[in-house]
């Protein structure tokens, strides 16, 4: 399976990681700039943000969502994404 993501099928409140490795974060996409994909992910109670090339991120798998909600908690959805717009925005 291709799990490579091309530029024009980026959206806002996709899931996305940047590894092959199930012990992972998967972060949720907040915008797109060009080549450049700004992420927000949860840690406890704190929303994280951060950016990365498109190029450097895949689709995540069941295992890796699995795993992201089983050791860092739960997903960002679309209200984290509205929250740290309002922050940064």
């Amino acid at each position: 399976m291709n799990r490579k993501i091309k530029l024009k099928d980026y959206r806002a409140g996709m899931l996305v990681v940047s590894t092959d490795r199930v012990e992972t974060q998967v972060y949720t996409v907040e915008s797109i700039k060009g080549y450049w994909i700004t992420m927000v992910w949860r840690e406890g109670d704190r929303t994280c943000i951060c950016g990365m090339d498109s190029s450097m991120l895949i689709t995540p798998t069941i295992e890796q969502i699995e795993y992201s909600i089983n050791n860092n908690g739960r997903l960002a959805d679309m209200n984290d994404v509205a929250d740290v717009k309002v922050l940064i925005g």
